[in-house]
């Protein structure tokens, strides 16, 4: 059997049947929608004062007094003193939160730095080759790197210094690394950065272009050393390896500083090894007086009267 279906629509009025009407479902269905339409509406709406009466709540009028009696106790004095204290709380709270923050990254910071420890101790030289267009030689020596000495063989024609086409100059750095076979020379490719654990021996400046039709024998290239010589080492070093770290600028430098050392290669490494060069508000220099290399130090600077 067929439902009628009522629907949220009101209707003021149905049609009056009459006596000639015919006597057919047709004829008085259609009052029977609109009454059950009426229905569906008006129980939305009684669900609706329902629910706005809310929870506990007998009737909406006893809903309203007590919406009145609370609106009625808000005089304006309370609510005066009551934006102010929303103000106060509100005002502290920032405070609270930039004091945190300044603890988070002023007062109390924290960071963590690797120290390379890398050089030459002897020999290790680059010459220009006569043999060869644009190569370099090296001569034989020592050098030191993973916190131990290790011999280096000479080496003819061991690199080639690149071409410059560019209307500028360039320059470029010769280097060693460590192979299969020992150390050996390399130079690095414009605009290319030494690679991880090498040791830069030299700073290259090639002319704007430099090739090897214009310039087979480099006599226009300049070769300027750069090598950090510790003949002592790994007794003792005439020029430490040092680092900047940068921190932010504080009041004073009267910070204090907590160091740890993560990792170190090769030769011991504890916490006497790093000594503070310098400090300043903005940071701090660390030097090291160890033979290892590849140094991560972990450190906290702290200053709570800043």
């Amino acid at each position: 059997m067929a439902n009628l279906n009522g629907a949220a629509t009101f209707k003021a009025f149905l049609r009056k049947l009459e006596t000639t009407d015919p006597k057919h479902p047709d004829t008085w269905n259609p009052n029977y929608q609109d009454l059950i339409n009426n229905d569906v509406f008006l129980k939305a709406f009684a669900d609706e004062v329902q629910a706005a009466r809310g929870a506990g709540r007998l009737s909406l009028a006893e809903r309203l007094a007590a919406i009145e009696q609370t609106q009625a106790s808000l005089s304006p004095e309370f609510i005066d003193e009551l934006a102010g204290a929303i103000k106060y709380a509100l005002d502290q709270a920032g405070v609270a939160n930039s004091s945190i923050q300044a603890l988070k990254q002023q007062i109390q910071q924290e960071g963590e730095l690797l120290i390379e420890n890398r050089g030459v101790v002897s020999g290790c030289t680059v010459e220009k080759s006569i043999t060869a267009a644009r190569n370099l030689n090296l001569t034989a020596g020592t050098c030191f790197a993973n916190g131990r000495a290790y011999a280096v063989a000479s080496g003819a024609n061991m690199a080639s210094v690149p071409s410059n086409i560019g209307a500028g100059s360039a320059t470029v750095a010769a280097y060693l690394y460590l192979s299969a076979g020992g150390w050996k020379l390399a130079v690095t490719a414009i605009g290319e950065s030494v690679p991880a654990g090498a040791i830069r021996l030299y700073n290259i400046t090639i002319p704007a272009n430099s090739t090897d039709a214009t310039d087979p024998n480099l006599s226009n290239v300049t070769i300027t050393s750069v090598r950090r010589v510790e003949a002592g080492f790994p007794q003792f070093f005439d020029t430490p390896v040092s680092q900047f770290v940068p921190i932010s600028t504080l009041s004073a430098n009267d910070w204090r500083i907590d160091i740890d050392v993560v990792s170190a290669d090769g030769a011991p490494c504890d916490r006497k090894a790093l000594n503070i060069a310098s400090r300043a508000p903005n940071g701090f220099t660390l030097e090291l007086a160890s033979a290892a290399d590849n140094v991560r130090v972990r450190y906290r600077v702290s200053k709570l009267n800043n």
